[in-house]
């Protein structure tokens, strides 16, 4: 006579304790940065800008000018001609050639940028040249599954990447990122021009690889910070105004800038 065992519900506690198990074991902060501060045309952009990415996802906010995208171009240096400290690993990224900046530090913007080749080559377009004749299919398998663009693309990775939608070519925007194995990544709106499943897969994506190697979001999207972030950091004005995790930031924000921008998503930070 056969038995059938009885399967216990994971307790609420012992759920707890595993997500604590699994954010114990993530790699320490990759980024920190130091009293950094940007001008351009006569105009401070950024002011005494001094926090460290925590491992997760952390959604970057703040009203429309408050220097966010300029954060994340100073963080690759596409804008160079800031003052302060910005390490990755501990190693200054003044330090670093632009070329392998870049690939540490990986940014996904609003627009994909995809080039007039296959999907295959779009994947492996960011490798050193040595390097791309000797990427492996499962490489390319592996990485296409994390930007969930495998089950799509496998029967035509020598098709045209163009022919891909403007949601599919976004998640191969991210696999390029991902292949060169970054210390994190940047994302500056990535869902902000696509429909929503477009817009739900990606996020479904990155929560995922946000458990392995940190992720600075922007997002004007409240709802959306809510959604998948663990951290948050707040800045307007070009200062930081608070950071915080998450859950603590949105029921119980300790600025008062940061009450006014959850309520009214304006602020007066003068």
């Amino acid at each position: 006579m056969s038995s059938k065992r009885s399967i216990s519900p994971i307790s609420p506690s012992a759920a707890k304790a595993a997500v604590a198990q699994e954010r114990s074991s993530r790699p320490a902060y990759s980024l920190s940065m130091q009293g950094l501060y940007l001008q351009l045309d006569g105009q401070d952009i950024l002011t005494d800008m001094t926090l460290q990415l925590p491992p997760g996802i952390t959604a970057l906010i703040g009203p429309s000018g408050a220097g966010k995208s300029s954060l994340l171009r100073c963080m690759n240096r596409l804008h160079e001609h800031w003052t302060g400290d910005i390490d990755i690993c501990g190693i200054s990224i003044r330090d670093m050639d632009a070329d392998t900046l870049r690939r540490q530090a990986g940014l996904i913007g609003q627009k994909p940028a995809v080039f007039p080749c296959s999907i295959r080559e779009n994947v492996i377009f960011g490798l050193p040249r040595q390097q791309r004749n000797s990427v492996s299919d499962a490489a390319i398998h592996k990485t296409l599954t994390q930007a969930a663009l495998w089950q799509e693309a496998s029967d035509r990775l020598h098709a045209d990447a163009r022919t891909l939608s403007i949601g599919q070519q976004q998640r191969l925007f991210l696999a390029r990122a991902l292949i060169l194995n970054p210390s994190f990544l940047m994302l500056d709106e990535p869902t902000s021009a696509l429909d929503p499943r477009s817009r739900d897969i990606i996020e479904r994506s990155l929560k995922k690889i946000g458990r392995h190697i940190p992720l600075l979001w922007v997002t004007h999207d409240l709802e959306q910070a809510k959604r998948i972030s663990e951290h948050v950091i707040f800045i307007c004005d070009g200062k930081l105004i608070e950071q915080a995790d998450a859950d603590s930031f949105f029921a119980r924000p300790a600025a008062i800038e940061s009450r006014e921008f959850l309520r009214w998503n304006v602020c007066d930070c003068d």
